[in-house]
């Protein structure tokens, strides 16, 4: 099988010839550091949100870490300011989204635009065996970064009205996004909304579900018109939603961090999920990389029979994490990955 056909085989419930090694991001400087090269064109790591690497850049990057998928990034613009911290990661401050009068300050890009367009297929024209992901957000992410956290905070008692109009012009975008998506032909949406931290949700189940699961079903319904596979991202415990996400169709769900979610129960849980995730990002920075490979060996064994399950970090491959380890973590998925597994 191809890499595309061996993603797109685990989408449908079908068994590929081995378990995928799928990843949604892999920071700019972390490929830098893999691939010995120097630190590039800044706009890969100072934007507000994450541009597309090259082609070349992340062709050569699955090269090294044997990755089945390619990346283009469409995420909708987030007018916060973003400070510099250690090693160059940016990090979102106070959002600019205070008041109504500051909603004409969230421009959206023209998606029917050639600047929008033309990189886009580009891009596709490119993509030779590899799956394709567009990454993107739903918009809540977009939303308490845009509003800054401690005003989303306090908006979310105070005025829910404001916060349900910010998300709402958000989501306007990611329909149109995820329409464009499969127009362009793309394998997979892949939406990045943390809505948990390791001790559970962010905001009450009751409250999520007055305030934001409205906009959502909107934006679920715009991907079941287009039949593209959409993996839902968020970082920390999710238990409390995942049955509401589950419903609204999602065919994924990355990346199961496991310092706060046991895969084994979420797959006892949701047999038809598609599980993307679990290797722990500290044993890619701290290894040893025969640790991330024996996690690699204990992950495939336990859900790689049963199917529906893609191997990816347990977040993103991130700029301080050691390029041996995550070397380790797609060699693992080749020695054991492979149909049937014999583990």
């Amino acid at each position: 099988m191809t890499s595309r056909e061996r993603i797109r085989a685990v989408l449908a419930g079908e068994q590929p010839d081995r378990v995928p090694y799928c990843e949604l991001i892999v920071d700019y400087r972390f490929a830098c550091r893999l691939l010995d090269r120097e630190l590039g064109d800044p706009r890969y790591f100072e934007a507000s949100e994450a541009e597309t690497m090259p082609m070349e850049m992340q062709r050569a990057v699955n090269d090294r870490l044997h990755r089945d998928n390619v990346t283009s990034a469409l995420r909708p613009p987030l007018p916060a300011t973003k400070a510099e911290g250690e090693d160059r990661m940016g990090f979102f401050m106070d959002g600019d989204l205070q008041t109504r009068a500051d909603l004409e300050k969230l421009q959206f890009p023209d998606l029917e635009s050639e600047a929008v367009r033309g990189p886009i297929q580009e891009f596709m024209a490119e993509r030779g065996d590899y799956a394709t992901a567009m990454s993107s957000r739903v918009g809540i992410s977009a939303t308490y970064l845009g509003m800054g956290m401690e005003r989303f905070y306090l908006m979310l008692a105070d005025d829910p009205e404001f916060v349900g109009e910010v998300l709402s012009r958000y989501v306007d975008y990611s329909v149109a996004s995820v329409r464009l998506a499969a127009e362009m032909g793309f394998d997979l949406f892949w939406t990045s909304d943390d809505i948990a931290g390791k001790g559970g949700m962010l905001w009450s189940p009751a409250m999520f579900r007055e305030i934001f699961t409205p906009h959502i079903k909107r934006f679920a319904e715009a991907v079941r018109e287009t039949g593209i596979a959409w993996i839902y991202h968020s970082d920390g415990d999710l238990s409390a939603l995942l049955p509401d996400l589950v419903e609204m169709g999602i065919t994924g769900f990355n990346p199961i961090e496991p310092q706060c979610m046991d895969i084994v129960a979420v797959r006892e849980a949701f047999p038809e999920l598609v599980l993307v995730g679990n290797v722990d990002v500290d044993y890619l920075t701290r290894g040893p990389a025969e640790r991330v490979r024996e996690t690699v060996r204990n992950l495939i064994a336990r859900l790689g029979p049963h199917g529906r399950y893609m191997v990816s970090s347990g977040n993103s491959v991130v700029t301080y994490n050691v390029p041996e380890n995550v070397v380790a973590m797609g060699e693992a998925v080749q020695e054991f990955g492979e149909y049937p597994i014999a583990i």
